[in-house]
Order: C-alpha cells, then sequence, then structure tokens
C-alpha cells in the first residue's frame, strides 16, 4: 500500500484513467490531510461523550451495583443477603418490642429500609421504594396494598414530626413487611 499521496494517485490514475477523478482525489486528501487535526479531535470528544453518560446511565440505574450482587448471589450462592437481612430484622424487633414512641417510628423505617434493599436484590428497579413497589406485582408480593399503606404511614413519620405511633399501628405494620419478606424469601 503506497504511503506517499503521489504514490496513491498514480495507482488511482492507472486505475480510472480519468483526470476528473485524479483532481477529486487530491482535492479530497488535501481537504482530509487538513483536517486530520480537527477531526481526531471531535473523535476523542465523542468518544469520551459516549463513555461518560454510559458511566452516568449506570450509575443512575443502579445497574451495575444489582449485577454485583445478583453475581454475589447466584454465581458465588452467597448468603450475605439474606444473613444481613435477618440481623437488621432483629434490629427492628429489638426497637419494636422497646415500645416507646421514637422505638417504634425506628422500627417502622427500618423495615422499610429493609424491604427497599430486598427489592433491590430481587431485581425490581427504582431509586425509592415507592419506585420499586410501583414496579411490583401481586404475584410477587400477594400483600402489595397492605405494603404501600405500610410505606405510606413510614413517610409520615418521616414527614410529620409531630405524629404519635401507637403500638397496635406499628405492630400491624412490621406483621406486613415480615409477609413481605416472607414472600421475597429473605424471612422464613
Amino acid at each position: 500500500m503506497p504511503t506517499n499521496p503521489s504514490d496513491l494517485f498514480a495507482q488511482i490514475d492507472k486505475v480510472v484513467g480519468d483526470p476528473r477523478v485524479h483532481d477529486l482525489a487530491q482535492v479530497s486528501f488535501s481537504l482530509y490531510s487538513a483536517n486530520l487535526g480537527w477531526l481526531k479531535a471531535l473523535a476523542v470528544l465523542l468518544t469520551a461523550g459516549f463513555i461518560a453518560a454510559t458511566a452516568f446511565f449506570i450509575a443512575k440505574t443502579g445497574w451495575l451495583a444489582l449485577r454485583i450482587d445478583r453475581f454475589e448471589d447466584v454465581i458465588l450462592r452467597s448468603d450475605i443477603p439474606k444473613k444481613r437481612s435477618i440481623k437488621a430484622w432483629s434490629n427492628v424487633k429489638r426497637h419494636f418490642f422497646d415500645g416507646d414512641d421514637n422505638s417504634l417510628k425506628i422500627a417502622i423505617i427500618e423495615a422499610d429500609n429493609l424491604l427497599d434493599e430486598a427489592l433491590k436484590l430481587a431485581g425490581l428497579r427504582g431509586q425509592t421504594l415507592g419506585d420499586k413497589l410501583k414496579g411490583a406485582t401481586e404475584a410477587n408480593l400477594p400483600n402489595l396494598e397492605d405494603i404501600w399503606e405500610a410505606h405510606k404511614l413510614r413517610n409520615r413519620i418521616a414527614h410529620e414530626s409531630q405524629l404519635r405511633l401507637n403500638r397496635d399501628t406499628a405492630e400491624k405494620a412490621l406483621v406486613i413487611y415480615e409477609q413481605a419478606f416472607k414472600d421475597l424469601g429473605v424471612l422464613e
């Protein structure tokens, strides 16, 4: 393959034989040569932009974290998420049995956070627990409507500082969360 432009043009002349093609080739080559630096810079910028966009969407959707968790659970057959969930559920129950208003609120909030993690591990996508619940069906979670009510209670706890929570309401919510964890296979 010729590296010198005049050799390239000589080969084009042999094959085509038309001087207009030769002139067009020379103009094209000179235009390309004159703008090669700009073309390389544009290519680098476009590549960097696509890499940045890919990284942004991977981070924003949690795709990589989900794949790593699935790899650990399926390929490595890790029970770490289940063990962590059982320990977290023990903390929820401990707060519930403490019985004071703040402990009951903490129990509900921690149960809600645990459900968020369990749904993430189950493959439901979403930024918040509400988003994940919107993607759930009654086939995944038979008590989906009850879970929504428990989640609404958690939101009230988080946003209404003067909310008084009685033990019966907290117990009903925690029973709903516990059933959801059993349905998801987090608790037995």
